[in-house]
């Protein structure tokens, strides 16, 4: 939220909404105390019992990780458009370019991720087809509402339950088949696109409908928003030793609040696949991004679907 203040202060009006699951009095005081030094207001909206069906949810898919698909009842009624953002996020540039953005009749506008046409087909996506990012949404709020969100979600997990990979996004993904308006990468740059180069992006996750190369390279030089997702090895810039390349604007914010003394944590990578990963990547580049490549976006994705 301090990025995101500190780099729109020219904007005429940007009300910040928290969708809180459990957020203390005491939280909730420092938030409203950040906002206000930047003349805004921060409103912590506690997410009532939305009635997803409990088969949807479990540790590895948290009540918390659909609440953005409901958005639309969440949010007042006299808001008719919302940038959302993941909290794994900071905003480094102006984000003038998406207000009044037109979103050519779409319900949400998003950053396209970069998955293979073999992921794509498990959960019943054409290979040209768009498969978008869930941590930044723009979202015409008026259209949400006119959607049955319980019943797009729960036709597709009925159909597709045992293929989804990435919970959340899988049935965002899923409910919308494609119909997505798309924004600039710049706008979610993600941590696959700040780390790696056009040619071993492609190498390693054989992106199908993806963008140009062109289009990566602005991102990657000046992204408004950057998006610390989880990336092989990459540690991300809370724990310490982060060699992410925008470890320093997260810093740089952090020292901005009220937790800049709180110590940093500690990233492991224990797990077996995280240890078949760091193994895989002592190869050299050619071999080991090829290898990566091949593992994860056609013989995993194949495997799955001859399982299921």
């Amino acid at each position: 939220m301090i990025s995101l203040l500190e780099n729109n202060k020219d904007m005429e009006v940007l009300n910040v909404y928290l969708l809180g699951d459990n957020v203390s009095a005491e939280s909730k005081v420092q938030l409203s105390e950040i906002a206000a030094k930047y003349g805004r207001t921060c409103t912590v909206i506690d997410v009532p019992d939305l009635k997803i069906p409990t088969a949807f949810t479990s540790a590895r898919w948290p009540k918390s990780a659909f609440t953005r698909m409901f958005s639309g009842e969440l949010m007042p009624q006299e808001e008719k458009q919302m940038l959302y953002l993941d909290c794994d996020i900071v905003v480094r540039g102006s984000l003038k370019g998406l207000v009044g953005y037109d979103m050519g009749g779409h319900a949400i506008c998003a950053v396209k991720d970069c998955v293979s046409k073999g992921y794509k087909k498990k959960i019943g996506i054409e290979a040209e087809d768009s498969y978008v990012n869930a941590g930044v949404l723009l979202m015409d709020l008026e259209k949400m509402r006119e959607l049955d969100i319980r019943e797009m979600m729960s036709s597709f997990v009925k159909e597709h339950a045992s293929d989804i990979s990435y919970a959340d996004q899988d049935i965002l993904n899923g409910m919308f088949k494609g119909k997505f308006g798309v924004l600039d990468p710049v706008y979610d740059a993600m941590t696959l696109t700040c780390v790696y180069t056009y040619e071993q992006i492609r190498q390693i996750r054989h992106p199908s409908f993806y963008y140009s190369k062109d289009e990566i390279v602005k991102a990657q030089k000046n992204p408004v928003i950057v998006h610390y997702t989880t990336c092989m090895t990459n540690i991300r810039p809370w724990c310490e030793g982060s060699d992410h390349p925008f470890a320093a604007d997260f810093d740089k914010y952090m020292q901005m609040s009220p937790w800049k003394d709180r110590k940093k944590g500690v990233a492991r990578f224990d797990k077996a696949d995280q240890k078949i990963v760091k193994a895989i990547l002592a190869l050299p580049d050619w071999m080991s991004y090829r290898l990566i490549g091949l593992i994860h976006g056609v013989i995993r994705p194949l495997v799955l679907r001859l399982k299921k």
